[in-house]
């Protein structure tokens, strides 16, 4: 797996995206709980101050309804009085009953009984004390039950002890009982809690439901268990001496302020990175390892067909890099195709070569004894005064120390002696009829150039051109060396060419055949031996008018082989 990620671009993308992806996913993770642990923390801090003035609250009302049950009962003899005695006594506790019920309107009620839960005096709505509430309480109590027969609602009920002396053994005397409507306990703990999104329950020693409160953005059909067991929630309950249970059960996300706009923007953040991340993978794919892919196979099939080429309209590195391939494949074709013109190249010089050395072995057969008779009939022809006859023969001999020369390379001036011998000949055999004529630049004779090059230009045109003529003919042959090239120019005034010959001449010099003369076809295959390319070759003819051939070759040359 390594190795396959280590040759694979797109793997070792991959798994920086997976890295990348780890460590983001780390850090909102990280973030996410951090959130989630500060809100929890701040909900878990929120429950406990808010119970704490719940029960601060009920504390400092305990408070007042202890001092106005000290105020009520100090006007109560707890003893047999006379008649007159008790309506002075109801009267007086009626006025003080009076002051506290105005001030306190939430006091139903106000009963005060003795030791042997006998009421001594009764004030305000007539109660009906249930049977398990009838007994004498020794200490502060504050519960809830059904306290008045005309009403099934719950009321609270505030007992509380009266004791006659002081020190560590008082007498008790009886008990003062306020009973309260439950819309002041109530309101005042709204008024703590309705600022924030938690639920109130108040429940009495019995564990019953007194009431049940929601505040804020709390589902209508949740109880207070269900928010109990709900996670999103802190649940926290207080017990109190007097008996009355407040249970608070506080929002953890509606209680933060922006903490669930936090999470939404880390869960949008984060299928943002996903969709990010997933774009770079598919542009990578689409834009890097896929052309890289088909590069990889176009180069694998490149063997198969090197003709074709990428083409990848692109403008950034991968196009560069795929133009410059074409261009690589483009010249490596170029120098396929230069190779096998080289090696056709190669291969006709050696058949050239071959020609050459052919030619030259037969021109070289016994060149002796032919010198030798050359010169024992010069020297016949001049015993008997026959001047012209010894002049050929010289002539001819010099021809066969021409032909049969050992180099390829000779000066203009040689090829031009060689031919006015060779004219000199022509001369006496067409008895004047034919005139061979060389002019040649000064400057052009110390040149090279080809052995035996023109001398079979000039026999072409006398003996294709002009022998079969009946009026006189002429050869002009003309060299020149013009910005380091040498212009030459063979022309006759002989029969010429029609224009079915003059195309196949003029075929033959773009693709000279094989050829066991040595006419124009083998004069081509020489030139591109010695000079490659670089020499042009034209002919021009016309019927009756003759011919003329140009060449153009360069004045420096350097022999081969």
């Amino acid at each position: 797996m390594i190795q396959k990620i280590r040759n694979s671009i797109l793997l070792k993308l991959v798994c920086i995206v997976l890295i990348i992806l780890i460590v983001l996913s780390g850090t909102l993770y990280t973030s996410y709980l951090y959130v989630r642990q500060t809100t929890q923390n701040y909900a878990e801090g929120l429950a406990e101050s808010l119970l704490r003035q719940s029960d601060n609250a009920i504390s400092l009302y305990e408070e007042n309804l202890r001092y106005n049950a000290e105020s009520l009962y100090r006007s109560i003899v707890m003893y047999d009085l006379t008649e007159d005695e008790k309506e002075i006594r109801e009267a007086r506790i009626s006025s003080y009953y009076s002051q506290i019920a105005y001030k306190n309107r939430e006091i139903a009620a106000a009963v005060f009984y003795d030791n042997d839960m006998n009421i001594v005096v009764s004030l305000g709505k007539v109660t009906d004390m249930p049977e398990k509430q009838k007994y004498l309480r020794t200490g502060e109590d504050l519960n809830a039950d059904k306290y008045f027969a005309d009403s099934d609602e719950y009321y609270y009920a505030f007992y509380y002890p009266i004791y006659d002396g002081a020190g560590d053994s008082p007498n008790q005397l009886g008990m003062c009982v306020f009973f309260l409507e439950p819309w002041r306990i109530d309101g005042t703990l709204k008024n703590i809690l309705n600022e924030y999104v938690v639920a109130m329950q108040l429940s009495d020693s019995n564990k019953l439901d007194l009431s049940f409160h929601k505040f804020g953005d709390i589902p209508s059909d949740l109880g207070m268990e269900d928010l109990k067991n709900d996670k999103d929630y802190v649940y926290r309950e207080g017990n109190w001496q007097n008996g009355i249970r407040i249970s608070l059960a506080v929002s953890v996300s509606g209680n933060t302020a922006g903490s669930g706009a936090i999470r939404k923007m880390i869960l949008v953040a984060s299928v943002l990175i996903l969709l990010l991340l997933a774009i770079i993978i598919i542009f990578s794919y689409s834009q890097m390892a896929k052309p890289i892919h088909a590069i990889d196979r176009f180069i694998g099939d490149s063997i198969k067909h090197p003709e074709r080429r990428l083409n990848l309209n692109r403008t950034d590195e991968i196009g560069t890099v795929a133009a410059s391939l074409d261009r690589m494949l483009d010249e490596n074709q170029r120098m396929i195709e230069e190779i096998k013109d080289s090696k056709i190249r190669l291969y006709e010089t050696e058949l050239a070569q071959q020609k050459m050395e052919i030619l030259a072995y037969r021109n070289q057969i016994n060149p002796h004894f032919l010198y030798n008779t050359l010169s024992c009939m010069r020297d016949m022809a001049l015993i008997n005064d026959e001047n012209d006859i010894a002049e050929m023969a010289m002539a001819l001999s010099d021809i066969f120390r021409y032909a049969v020369k050992g180099s390829n390379i000779v000066t203009v001036s040689d090829e031009v002696s060689y031919i006015g011998k060779f004219a000199r000949i022509i001369e006496y055999r067409f008895m004047g009829k034919i005139m061979i004529n060389v002019d040649a630049d000064e400057e052009a004779l110390d040149k090279p150039m080809i052995r035996f090059f023109l001398q079979p230009l000039v026999e072409n045109s006398v003996f294709h051109g002009l022998e079969s003529k009946m009026d006189a003919g002429f050869v002009n042959v003309t060299i020149k060396d013009v910005d380091g090239r040498l212009k030459m120019a063979v022309e006759d005034n002989g029969l010429g060419m029609d224009e079915e010959t003059l195309k196949k001449l003029k075929e033959d010099i773009k693709d000279p055949h094989e050829n066991t003369g040595i006419g124009l076809s083998n004069i081509v295959q020489r030139l591109k031996l010695f000079y490659g390319d670089d020499y042009t070759i034209k002919v021009r003819s016309q019927v009756d008018k003759g011919t003329v051939i140009w060449i153009s070759v360069p004045d420096h040359i350097r022999e081969h082989g």
